[in-house]
């Protein structure tokens, strides 16, 4: 019989990807083809984009206003209309925010003191600055005040960078530890040598990580180092701040197999560059077949997501997700691509208000797909076309004319050079006739990227909870999953902690 434990997330889980599924047909859709044929469909009577150009209208096209709405309280107002519990963009808000308040989900600390900080007009240069301190803190001080530091007596991170949590974990409390991190960039682990050279029980590693080569990774480096410190056969704390794509699935295969690893604090990031594992069933279906020939292919010719995995070869090391047995066997035709995981990854921050020079720039860049597939078809479903000068007052135009200039100069076809310059010749017409008879296509277009990023997490919630039943599957029943930072600051604040006692 299955604990109430697992039962619980796996109800949990199953919600997050009921919501998800209702809006999937709008999240599948990248950005900048969401007005080529086979998107614009799509959009043209879908419920959920209606109700959201709704909401924005009434709200003055104000982004960061609707991101902040706490309730359906903050959409009424006056605005009895926007209260019709019809209106699918407030029911799934609702739905939303009732899952995330869900106790299985743990918040910690004054996560949203800072709320809409970076949403105002802050300077980039303190971003990072703000990020990484905020990060740290929060991370440092979890570790700290955990029941697992003190029966802890080696700290091991893994992609810990320049190695920022050094300071603050091995502080006059903790001088006992002994700390060891690894990382793949080794410019960035010679620069924390010397930050932290002065420290006898720190231990910077060049190495890349995965669970195939732990063992002879464990042989070759730590074993040493827990001899010289006689730490050997003790408990080590496994840790990782945002590490990126499969370290993260990696890590938790690392911590479930190696006993002398008793505790493990880890942030996912760049779910983007996860391998996807697709089923047998999933390959053949229709759905799956529509979505891969829908795919673009880039400049070389190479099909635009490599992340799938299509048979298992024996080795399930290399799935990055879904690591769950619950998830493969009950849904087989899941399945998210690297577009949609990608969108998990947006912030507020890159999201601006409805007259910004962000919103004119994004807007042209769906809108040249557009001319692109209607114009130039060689060029319509190609991605990676290389960065586009964009002047903050340019026309449409201009923006075309400078595009196809740069495009020219690269084509070596002496057919589509022919057509690209035949095009300039009339470019100015042509632009201001295009763009004149699709601006009133902003409005969707904002509203659109509105849904992605209000929904963007529940991405991230599915894989995140994907991870703790994955552990709960192997044994470890002593997990949580805690939102650990400021979503403005860190959108990916998903925090799994998991030890093999009791916590």
């Amino acid at each position: 019989m299955e604990s109430n434990q697992i039962n619980d997330y796996k109800i949990l889980l199953d919600n997050f990807i009921t919501l998800y599924k209702n809006i999937e047909e709008l999240f599948s859709i990248n950005l900048n083809d969401a007005f080529k044929k086979n998107n614009y469909s799509k959009m043209l009577e879908n419920k959920l984009l209606k109700d959201t150009e709704l909401i924005l209208s009434q709200n003055n096209y104000d982004i960061n206003k609707i991101l902040l709405l706490k309730s359906l309280s903050d959409f009424t107002g006056n605005n009895n209309n926007i209260a019709n519990l019809d209106n699918l963009f407030i029911k799934y808000i609702l739905k939303y925010e009732e899952l995330i308040k869900n106790n299985l989900i743990i918040n910690i600390g004054d996560i949203e003191a800072l709320e809409g900080h970076f949403i105002k007009n802050i300077e980039k240069k303190k971003i990072f600055k703000i990020k990484k301190e905020h990060e740290v803190k929060q991370l440092s001080d979890f570790i700290k005040k955990s029941q697992s530091i003190s029966y802890s007596e080696i700290l091991f991170e893994i992609g810990c960078g320049k190695s920022y949590l050094t300071d603050t974990l091995l502080s006059k409390d903790n001088s006992g530890l002994i700390y060891i991190g690894v990382d793949m960039k080794k410019n960035v682990i010679e620069r924390a040598k010397q930050i932290y050279k002065k420290y006898k029980n720190v231990y910077l590693i060049n190495s890349f990580i995965q669970f195939d080569n732990f063992d002879e990774f464990y042989q070759n480096n730590m074993k040493n180092i827990l001899i010289e410190n006689n730490k050997l056969n003790k408990n080590i704390f496994l840790f990782g701040l945002h590490s990126c794509g499969n370290l993260t699935s990696n890590t938790l295969k690392i911590f479930i197999k190696n006993n002398y690893f008793k505790s493990i604090a880890i942030i996912g990031c760049c779910l983007n560059l996860l391998n996807e594992y697709i089923s047998p069933e999933t390959k053949s279906s229709t759905e799956f077949k529509n979505f891969y020939n829908g795919l673009g292919y880039d400049k070389k010719g190479n099909f635009l997501d490599n992340s799938f995995i299509y048979e298992l070869n024996n080795n399930e090391n290399n799935i990055g997700y879904p690591l769950s047995k619950y998830i493969r066997d009950k849904y087989k035709n899941l399945f998210f691509g690297r577009d949609v995981r990608n969108a998990a990854m947006l912030n507020n921050i890159e999201n601006a208000p409805f007259e910004s020079i962000i919103t004119k720039k994004n807007f042209y860049r769906s809108l040249l797909q557009k001319f692109l597939e209607d114009n130039l078809e060689e060029y319509g479903n190609i991605y990676g076309i290389g960065k586009i000068k964009f002047v903050e007052n340019c026309t449409f135009s201009e923006y075309l004319k400078d595009f196809l200039i740069e495009l020219g100069k690269n084509e070596k076809n002496e057919k589509i050079s022919q057509k690209i310059n035949e095009l300039l010749k009339e470019i100015e017409n042509k632009g201001n006739k295009f763009f004149e008879e699709n601006k009133f296509l902003i409005n969707r277009h904002y509203a659109l990227s509105l849904i992605r990023i209000k929904f963007a997490k529940i991405i991230e919630y599915i894989v995140a909870l994907d991870r703790i039943i994955f552990l709960i599957e192997n044994g470890i029943n002593n997990v949580k999953l805690i939102r650990i930072f400021n979503n403005h600051i860190s959108p990916r604040n998903l925090l799994i902690y998991a030890t093999k006692d009791k916590i």
